[in-house]
Parts: C-alpha cells; sequence; structure tokens
C-alpha cells in the first residue's frame, strides 16, 4: 500500500524533468547542433592581429551588442609574454589574445563560431620558452580530441562550433600538465545569449572574472618579477585572487553605475582550484541565472557560490548613491584581492570605508 504514492511520485518527478528538458531542447528558432566539420591545422606563419572578431569580442570589463549575424568569424592568437598584474609588478604569463584574462567572446544562441588560434609562444623568445598549446571551449559540444587538439608553436588551427546553450561559459587551455598552463592565465569568457535576450532590461552590463595566481619571486633580489608556482598550487595556497587579472583592478577602476540603475554582471569564477562567495555590499541579486541559463533562475541571493569553471549572470538594482564593494565573501581570498567596486557616487559622498 505505502509503494504507489512513491511510484506516483517518482512519475511526477520525471514528468518534471522531462518537461524541463524539452523546454531547454524546444527553444523557438533554436537547432541543436552537435559535433562540427573536423579542424583544420597548418603551419603558415601568421603575423597579424592576436584578436579578431569585431564587437563579438571584447576586452574586460566591458561587453558589447551581439552583431545580428549568424556567423562569427573570432581569432585570438596565443602568446608568452610579460604581463603587468600591478604597478611595476610583472608576471611571466602565457595568454589567449595577448591579455589575461583572454577577451570576452559574445555570442547568441543558435550562432555558429568559425574560430582560428596561432600559437605563437616562439614569438619572444625572453618569456620561457615555445610550449604546445590548445583550447577547450565550455560552450561547444564538439570532439575535444579533434577541435582541442594541441599545436605547436608556429601552427594554426581553426575549427567551428554552434552556441546550443545560453550562459556564462569558460574557455582554457587544455594541454597537460593543464593545471600549470592556467596559473599561468590561459582562461576566459565566453558568454551566450539566449534568443530573444535575457528576460530584463538592464542599464548596464560587465564582465567580471575571477582568478588565482601562485607566483614567486622569479629572483629573491627581484621581488617585481613573479613567475608561476606549481607546487604552490598544488597545495592550493594562491598567492593573489583576483577579479579581472591585476591587483586591485576594479578597486583603482570600479564599474560606473547611477542610483535607480539595474545593472547585470557576466560573473565567471576560472579558478584553476577555489570557489567563489560572490556578494556585493549593499544590494541584493534579486535575479541570479545560475551559469548563466535563464532556465536556473534563483531570486533574493545574498551571495552566489561558484565552483571553479562556474558562471552565473547576476541582476541587481543599484539602490542609491553609494560605493558597494564586490567581494569573495570567503574573506581569505578577498584579502588576497578578490575585491572592488561599484561607483555610483558620481564624484560624491565619503570614502569607503568597509
Amino acid at each position: 500500500m505505502t509503494a504507489k504514492p512513491l511510484i506516483l511520485t517518482t512519475a511526477l518527478l520525471g514528468l518534471a524533468l522531462v518537461t524541463t528538458a524539452s523546454y531547454t531542447l524546444a527553444k523557438p528558432g533554436v537547432k541543436m547542433v552537435y559535433g562540427a566539420p573536423e579542424s583544420k591545422v597548418s603551419s603558415v606563419p601568421y603575423k597579424g592581429a592576436y584578436v579578431e572578431g569585431g564587437d563579438v569580442v571584447t576586452a574586460l570589463p566591458e561587453i558589447k551588442k551581439v552583431p545580428n549575424a549568424k556567423t562569427h568569424h573570432v581569432r585570438m592568437d596565443m602568446t608568452h609574454r610579460m604581463v603587468e598584474i600591478d604597478d611595476g609588478v610583472m608576471l611571466e604569463g602565457w595568454t589567449f589574445g595577448d591579455s589575461i584574462p583572454g577577451p570576452t567572446i559574445h555570442v547568441r544562441q543558435g550562432d555558429k563560431v568559425v574560430f582560428t588560434m596561432t600559437n605563437r609562444s616562439g614569438d619572444d623568445a625572453t618569456v620561457t620558452f615555445p610550449m604546445p598549446h590548445s583550447i577547450d571551449f565550455h560552450s561547444a559540444m564538439v570532439n575535444p580530441l579533434d577541435k582541442y587538439r594541441t599545436i605547436g608553436a608556429g601552427q594554426t588551427i581553426t575549427f567551428e562550433w554552434t552556441a546550443n546553450y545560453p550562459g556564462v561559459f569558460m574557455y582554457h587551455c587544455g594541454t597537460p600538465m593543464l593545471l600549470h598552463h592556467m596559473i599561468m592565465g590561459m582562461y576566459g569568457t565566453v558568454v551566450v545569449d539566449p534568443v530573444g535576450g535575457y528576460p530584463d532590461k538592464v542599464d548596464r552590463e560587465y564582465v567580471i572574472v575571477q582568478s588565482e595566481l601562485y607566483t614567486k619571486p622569479k629572483d629573491p633580489a627581484n621581488p617585481n618579477v613573479l613567475v608561476s608556482d606549481v607546487e604552490s598550487a598544488k597545495r592550493k595556497s594562491p598567492s593573489h585572487v583576483l577579479f579581472n587579472g591585476r591587483i586591485n583592478q576594479l578597486v583603482n577602476n570600479p564599474l560606473k553605475a547611477k542610483p535607480g540603475e539595474r545593472v547585470r554582471l557576466y560573473v565567471m569564477n576560472v579558478g584553476p582550484t577555489d570557489t567563489s562567495s560572490f556578494h556585493i555590499v549593499g544590494t541584493i541579486f534579486d535575479k541570479v541565472y545560475l551559469d548563466g541559463n535563464p532556465s536556473n533562475l534563483l531570486r533574493g541571493m545574498q551571495t552566489v557560490l561558484l565552483g571553479s569553471s562556474n558562471g552565473a549572470v547576476v541582476e541587481f538594482v543599484v539602490p542609491e548613491t553609494g560605493k558597494y564593494a564586490i567581494v569573495d565573501h570567503e574573506f581569505a581570498d578577498a584579502s588576497l584581492g578578490a575585491v572592488g567596486f561599484i561607483d555610483a557616487t558620481d564624484g560624491k559622498g565619503p570614502k569607503v570605508s568597509h
């Protein structure tokens, strides 16, 4: 007698799951595309721009409206270079698009991306030696053994993928030792808008990428030149936890807003290891889309927990004139640099003491 309610409950749960799945897969105007033509690899020399793609590709924290085209051609080359992470402090880094983090790619659900990447790690022999590299798009549904294959210095790979799902996704180097390549700076974000856009109109949009650095001085006599420390990464002991790749980046260059405005943040925790308890002091996230998918809606959130490689879209209203601290509420991470501000003072108001 007691089994029937259990069976009924299980059946109803199963129906709910099927209904949700069919809704997600049957979005009007979206055809799911699984796989893509085989990638192409060449050794033809290339010395042009590190990044190409027009408004589809932007530097942090900016994000632009997706063009109306259904196919986007994006180039993002890999380089080895010295990257400034603080005033006068340099890191020997490996990059996508010549920056850490790499540029943001912004497309629409159902769009096709034709992606080209040249391994230019041999262009500057003064920063480590040339290395094989690859790229792994979490936003794609393709054969990783083909599209995410490792290419050597001087080689170029071209492949395509279709944005089947909306969201905030990570990309990173997938070449072993993967941890090493990621702590050197090889990561970035893809934002895929849902068909028709996100439900609410907003006044401001920004991208925030949280990442960990594991560093040590290259020479103890010169603490302003840093190299990555794989052993501290294995111990999960970061030297810095950053927003948008630079110490105090969003403190010295706060995100601008005005009182009463609705703000949307595309937040990505690239890790490579740590979680983020993303929080803004003085407001509440009235809408949170976990991994950036509108199907994953939460309301009235004080903090959003993001594992390594998790993203989210968070939306909130700036309640009044003021400065609003952005923090990883795991305060060990905040003390290592995961802090910034939204400035809604227009140059007015008291200094921040929080």
